[in-house]
């Protein structure tokens, strides 16, 4: 998850400043064509292109610093080692039928092994 972190980070860094100078190249474009009161509608890009930058530099630094989720441990890994082996029979505690260990549950009773 990290990885996916640090890179979604790192296209914010690249966006904001895109869309800043897009805000720039219309506000350019339209002072030239000699309507500079046009350029103030442009502000909410500049705005938003900064805004993009600094939470894209928030998001990869975090993307590089925070820690790996710790991984799951699977049901299988509880029951022992025995009774994770397939093939090997395993007599039930509360009702006494012998299984086959490969089994989650007791087929007579529903007790699980272990």
């Amino acid at each position: 998850m990290r990885p996916v972190i640090f890179f979604v980070g790192i296209g914010m860094v690249i966006l904001g400043p895109l869309v800043t100078l897009s805000a720039f190249s219309s506000c350019l474009g339209t002072i030239l064509s000699g309507n500079v009161f046009a350029c103030v509608t442009n502000i909410v890009y500049f705005v938003l292109g900064g805004i993009i930058f600094v939470a894209g530099v928030i998001t990869a630094i975090i993307g590089v610093f925070v820690p790996d989720p710790a991984p799951t441990p699977s049901p299988a890994s509880h029951m022992g080692s025995v009774a994770a082996q397939s093939g090997v029979q395993v007599i039930c505690k509360k009702c006494g039928h012998a299984f086959d260990s490969g089994l989650f549950f007791c087929p007579s009773c529903g007790q699980r092994p272990g």
